[in-house]
């Protein structure tokens, strides 16, 4: 059961009834997220059948399912149920199969154990279940106002339905036949399911329930819905694992807000946050075994943190062009800098192999890659040019080709006998031996791709996404992504 303090919400008979706000649970404006990870809507179509919902409940509920006879069905039809949701929820414009998700969390898988809520209520979202209030064993005998008791299965979901298009859709306040409605304060102010928990909302207003990343939660339960149906996989951000043999233990996510963000065994070591720079972030690069970072500025000033070490930067010179990317050498004992204009930098160990400065560009370079012996490295515009130096080899480029979109990142196969590249839409292409893992091309709600990590045994990647996500292709581990981002990413770095 998740606990919930809903501050006030229009009652069944259309009074309004306050509930003290608990200044815990309530974020204020300034200390709301800037900005989401999925951007899943609340309002809109349902994508699953009622069939395809029950196969999932018995799938994983564990529990009998307390529902009464109703509407000429038999105790327990948890199909019959999941098509009111999806009724309702096509009748107010809101996701009815999610929904009926929201209110597998707040009841226990239709089992009420432990909840102040009997079953007799018919209430499978909480309403009015706010924290400290005195739990009902039945509704024989009523309630206090507000009532928990919603009288029947149908009208217990049509409450849910039209409070979830109240929060999310200001109109709904001037729609017929109201039964509930969103206080005045937070009409409107929830359009995502990512909103509806405690801190959640850039709002700065408890909407649904005190714990953080409820809805988040709710998206992770419809995700698996989603995919056991047989969904495309790839555009659902909490995706289930594949099975098999997985790779990767930690990353570190860098935003272009300064911010570090840590997850798996990558422990956050410092960020540059509340560092004033004389110019943004534009990326960074971890040390071999994961026991720090670098952090890389447009004017190619470097922050070290952890046990990676200072070895020079550019800070203090005067460049043609800004810097733009970075690459470590094998043993960590240092690294290049390539600017747009293709110059190289070297420092450290970092030995010079050759370099694009001074040579017409179409498009500016990007970044650079390393071969595996540290012996050379590769260079790549944003028109898919590919420039080798040293020991690396040239295996094919997107420089000819006709790109409606530009390359943002690139990565090399574990061989070095192969790379991939990565357009802003998430199109992923392959060169030499890398092979095709999956990407987020067709995976609008993403908005495009910012970079991309390949596992250490490099048998698949992470895509990090414009919004926030990051989602993993081939043997790539789940490891999760920031709750709340504030900027694009601009560095994804491994941790081993």
């Amino acid at each position: 059961m998740t606990s919930r303090r809903l501050h006030c919400i229009a009652a069944l008979t259309a009074v309004l009834f306050t509930v003290a706000p608990l200044a815990a649970s309530v974020a204020t404006a300034s200390d709301a997220a800037a900005d989401t990870t999925t951007h899943t809507p609340v309002m809109g179509p349902s994508l699953l059948t009622a069939s395809q919902l029950a196969a999932w409940y018995f799938r994983h509920s564990g529990v009998t399912p307390q529902i009464p006879a109703f509407s000429g069905h038999a105790a327990g039809d948890v199909q019959a149920l999941a098509q009111v949701f999806i009724d309702d929820g096509r009748a107010e414009g809101v996701r009815g199969d999610m929904a009926f998700v929201q209110s597998q969390l707040e009841t226990g898988w239709l089992g009420f154990a432990g909840s102040q809520i009997p079953p007799d209520a018919y209430n499978y979202a909480g309403i009015y279940a706010f924290d400290g209030r005195t739990g009902l064993t039945t509704c024989a005998h009523g309630d206090s106002a507000p009532s928990r008791c919603m009288g029947s299965p149908q009208r217990g979901v049509l409450v849910q339905i039209q409070l979830l298009r109240s929060y999310a859709d200001p109109a709904a306040t001037r729609a017929p036949n109201r039964l509930i409605s969103a206080p005045s304060d937070r009409a409107g102010m929830a359009p995502l399911w990512e909103y509806f928990g405690g801190h959640d909302c850039p709002c700065g207003k408890l909407i649904w329930a005190s714990a953080n990343g409820y809805g988040l939660r709710i998206i992770q339960m419809y995700s698996q819905a989603l995919v056991e149906s047989g969904m495309a996989g790839a555009c659902i951000a909490y995706a289930p694992q594949v099975a098999g043999p997985t790779s990767g233990t930690g990353y570190w996510d860098v935003t272009k807000d300064s911010v570090v963000h840590s997850f798996g065994d990558a422990r956050f070591l410092g960020d540059t946050r509340n560092i004033r720079l004389n110019a943004p972030l534009t990326g960074g690069e971890s040390v071999a075994g994961g026991s720090g970072y670098w952090l890389l500025a447009r004017d190619g000033g470097v922050f070290s943190y952890g046990g990676a070490r200072f070895y020079g930067s550019t800070g203090g010179f005067r460049l043609n062009k800004p810097v733009n990317g970075m690459e470590r050498t094998n043993k960590s004992g240092g690294y290049w800098l390539v600017a747009d204009d293709g110059g190289i930098f070297s420092f450290g160990n970092a030995r010079f192999f050759g370099s694009m400065g001074g040579s017409h560009l179409n498009q500016p370079v990007l970044g650079m890659e390393r071969t595996p012996s540290g012996n050379g490295y590769w260079l790549f515009a944003s028109d898919g040019g590919i420039f080798s130096y040293g020991d690396a080899r040239f295996f094919g480029s997107l420089g000819g080709a006709k790109l409606s979109y530009p390359v943002v990142s690139m990565q090399r196969t574990a061989t070095g006998n192969g790379y991939w590249m990565m357009t802003l839409d998430g199109r992923v292409f392959r060169f030499g031996d890398a092979r095709g893992y999956g990407d987020i091309g067709r995976c609008t709600n993403y908005f495009g791709a910012a970079r991309m990590l390949v596992t250490p045994d490099g048998g698949g990647y992470w895509i990090a996404t414009n919004n926030g996500n990051i989602v993993a292709f081939g043997d790539a581990k789940y490891l999760g992504f920031p709750a709340t981002v504030g900027a694009t990413t601009i560095a994804l770095l491994a941790s081993k």
